[in-house]
Order: C-alpha cells, then sequence, then structure tokens
C-alpha cells in the first residue's frame, strides 16, 4: 500500500500568478496531491491584483482556505497556518514558507 501524500499548507502573499502556477506544479511533481492555501495581502495591494491571484488558484484547482487583509502582524502567518491544519485532513502536514523555500513536516 502506498502511503498518502502529505498535506501542503501554506500562507502566501500577493506573489505573481506565474510565480503560484510554477510552485504548485513544483510540488505537484513531488506527488503533493492535497493544499490547504491561505493568503494574505496587505492594504496597500490593489482589488485587481487580488482577483486574479485568486483567480489563477481557482484555474488551478486549489482551494482557498481563508483571505485575509490588513497590515502584516508576527502572529498572522502562524494564525493563519495553524487555522488551515485544523482544516486539513489527519496524518502529515508540510508546511511551506513560500517566501524563503523553508518546509518542515509535521504530524496532525
Amino acid at each position: 500500500m502506498t502511503p498518502a501524500s502529505p498535506t501542503l499548507v501554506a500562507v502566501i502573499g500577493p506573489v505573481e500568478p506565474a510565480l503560484l502556477a510554477a510552485w504548485t506544479a513544483h510540488y505537484r511533481v513531488l506527488g503533493v496531491e492535497r493544499f490547504r492555501l491561505a493568503f494574505h495581502f496587505a492594504e496597500h495591494v490593489p482589488d485587481a491584483w487580488r482577483r486574479q491571484l485568486l483567480d489563477t488558484v481557482q484555474s488551478l484547482g486549489l482551494p482557498t482556505g481563508q483571505v485575509s487583509t490588513g497590515a502584516w502582524h508576527e502572529h498572522t502567518n502562524t494564525e493563519l497556518r495553524d487555522a488551515l491544519r485544523e482544516q486539513a485532513d489527519p496524518g502529515w502536514h508540510l508546511l511551506v514558507d513560500p517566501n524563503t523555500r523553508d518546509y518542515q513536516f509535521c504530524a496532525a
């Protein structure tokens, strides 16, 4: 029996849609099938940019767990990530920081 791939959990800022598509393709090639994503946009990010990125998410078949707007505080990422983990399937979670390319595996 092949073990299930981990659920990828990430909080993403206002990245370029092409970068999000490449990032998603990278993890899909590695075997990730389940994504739990949240998006955070600072107030200065134009609505058109937000819509374009969220439309890209939908076209890639990715779920959007939460979308938050406002100042980025040191606890923002942690709170969004923890909410995503609560929604994720049981088993292993792959926590990814798209900004630093850091990742870690955590048991649910």
